[in-house]
């Protein structure tokens, strides 16, 4: 039970930055394989105003989720959006935010350092007990909060006139474009919240083993191969995905080794992409990949 229970758990920091890939996906057919930095930039944008006194622990959150949201935004109106002009098969954004990658990585280690800073913002410190195995509250915190984000955002997309707009661009955005809709800002708001997502992810992720430049990068492989397991396409598929890897990781390190773990999730990948390429919850369809 107790590699069970962790496994949810640690899916849920998985399926919280998973959202991030299905976001852009779903409203403009890209990925932004950048997310890791975005990560390292929702931490160290808290860090820089953890001596603010008179800022309270819910405003530096939401410093470290705007930071990561603007520079999102302005990432796909620069990087990404240029890239995306020679129709649907047009694959050059693929490069320009593994470009990206780099040069953040590359921006954030001089300004900041390589080594890990300690951040004290929304540490919650002991455990709790779930079934009878001890869950660290700030793991189980970030399980919470990828479960509610994730119900948030499946009500606004399928419930109000913004998830409307977002399907509408998604499926044919030279129709809604003639509608008075601007695409490229639907597309600006899209990669604003997931980027954002994925700053709060670092934030709170940051409590546990402190910031730093490549602390996004070994959460970037498991939260793709989330996001390809669940469905691209699917806002609900990065919880399904994330219980699925995240339980077969865990009891796979705990029977065989820890590098086993891994293997194991990614050969599940494997496995749904033969049998069900567009993820266990998507829905068939072209895509640019």
């Amino acid at each position: 039970m107790e590699p069970v229970i962790l496994g949810l758990v640690l899916g849920g920091l998985y399926a919280l930055l998973a959202q991030s890939f299905v976001l852009t996906f779903i409203t403009t057919k890209t990925l932004n394989f950048a997310v890791g930095e975005f990560v390292a930039l929702g931490a160290f944008a808290t860090i820089a105003v953890s001596s603010w006194s008179w800022l309270p622990g819910f405003g530096r959150v939401a410093v470290g989720f705007l930071a990561a949201s603007v520079v999102g935004a302005l990432a796909y109106r620069f990087i990404v959006l240029p890239f995306t002009t020679q129709g649907e098969h047009d694959t050059r954004w693929l490069l320009s935010t593994v470009a990206l990658s780099f040069v953040m990585l590359n921006l954030i280690t001089n300004v900041e350092g390589p080594s890990p800073q300690r951040s004290d913002t929304a540490r919650l410190g002991g455990s709790v007990d779930v079934l009878g195995v001890g869950v660290s509250k700030q793991q189980l915190l970030l399980a919470v909060l990828a479960v509610v984000i994730s119900l948030l955002l499946i009500v606004v997309s399928q419930r109000t006139s913004i998830g409307l707009v977002m399907r509408a661009v998604s499926q044919d955005p030279e129709t809604t474009s003639l509608m008075g809709i601007s695409p490229r800002l639907v597309g600006m708001g899209a990669y604003a919240v997931a980027m954002g997502l994925a700053g709060l992810a670092g934030v709170l992720y940051a409590a546990t083993v402190g910031a730093s430049p490549v602390m996004g990068a070994p959460l970037l492989v498991a939260s793709i191969a989330v996001a390809v397991i669940g469905g691209l396409g699917s806002l609900w598929g990065p919880l399904l995905g994330g219980a699925l890897y995240g339980v077969l990781s865990e009891v796979a390190s705990f029977q065989y080794g820890a590098i086993w773990g891994e293997t194991a999730g990614l050969l599940l990948v494997i496995a749904v992409l033969v049998w069900k390429p567009e993820g266990l919850l998507g829905r068939r369809m072209e895509v640019k990949l």
